[in-house]
């Protein structure tokens, strides 16, 4: 076995990374939708003779400790040390970078739930490395739920880019989501957005080629957007969609609002994508509001996802 970095002009390599990335998706969590091709910028390839085998892709943000790892290897082919090849090759990575935590997720099943490997828990887990939050994914099979909106309350929708009139309010909103959600054990850098953040995460996202579709609940009375959910396609199949962003201003909280954006979203995407059929959503293990949330709108649980955090160890 021969690790080397990604050249991402190499056509040959980002072929064989995707073909890795579909076969270990397909035999991990054979309901996720086929994966879109990704522009990727950063990754450490395990080769065995000609063929890609693993896969190490991680992502160094710029505000944070962190580096995120997506670590895969080809169902053929593992139990064999490729995983602890590619992860002592990523703590020299994140060494020269100066992190201290790699943070990594990975799935397990749920009782009564859909079975799953649990190849990469087990591993981890053996190694004394604990998840330091778990979240629960659920799926819908798209239908129309009608929630009434409260009096007071009108609707905004949009696709891709939120309007300039109500980006302010669109970028409260996501930091307030930032500050609210659970985050267990993990050590978690709060994050600020603004009009300019925003907007630069819109930007990205439609050069990954993903659309998302967007509704909002205005307060009459003040003009300002208090909730907001979102539902984004990011894979190479129409027939799914991820539910991203949900998140109400705390002081008009208890009157349904996340219900009545949720429901409605549902039915403004469906009328834009007739191909939609499932909608998949993670939350939080102990996020138990928005989880009831779900289960009205016909989400039902699939299976947990735990996230990692690794302390970097130091050179021998």
């Amino acid at each position: 076995m021969m690790i080397r970095q990604l050249d991402p002009a190499d056509p040959v390599a980002m072929d064989q990374l995707y073909d890795l990335t579909v076969a270990v998706t397909r035999y991990d969590v054979p309901d996720f939708p086929t994966p879109r091709r990704q522009a990727i910028e950063h990754a450490l390839l395990a080769w065995d003779g000609g063929r890609v085998v693993g896969a190490a892709s991680y992502q160094l943000p710029q505000s944070e400790n962190l580096m995120y790892l997506d670590l895969i290897v080809h169902p053929q082919h593992r139990r064999r040390g490729i995983g602890t090849g590619l992860l002592e090759e990523v703590y020299k990575v994140a060494r020269q970078h100066e992190r201290s935590l790699i943070e990594v997720e990975t799935v397990r099943a749920l009782p009564g739930g859909a079975e799953r490997d649990e190849a990469g828990y087990r591993y981890l887990t053996n190694r004394g490395h604990r998840p330091g939050a778990t979240s629960i994914r659920s799926r819908c099979q798209i239908a129309d739920h009608e929630a009434t909106l409260a009096d007071g309350y009108s609707l905004v929708q949009w696709r891709d880019v939120a309007p300039d009139e109500i980006v302010d309010d669109v970028a409260a909103l996501q930091s307030r989501l930032m500050l609210d959600a659970p985050t267990g054990d993990l050590a978690v850098e709060q994050q600020v957005y603004d009009a300019a953040r925003v907007r630069r995460q819109e930007a990205d996202e439609m050069r990954r080629g993903y659309r998302s579709y967007s509704t909002a609940a205005r307060h009459d009375a003040s003009g300002q957007i208090v909730a907001r959910t979102k539902l984004s396609f990011e894979s190479a199949d129409d027939t799914h969609a991820r539910q991203r962003t949900t998140i109400v201003e705390p002081a008009h909280r208890g009157r349904r609002l996340g219900l009545a954006v949720k429901s409605a979203n549902h039915a403004y995407t469906r009328a834009n994508e007739p191909a939609l059929l499932f909608i998949d959503a993670w939350n939080a293990e102990d996020n138990t509001h928005m989880r009831a949330v779900n289960a009205a709108l016909g989400f039902l649980p699939v299976d947990g996802w735990s996230v990692f955090q690794l302390p970097v160890p130091t050179a021998r």
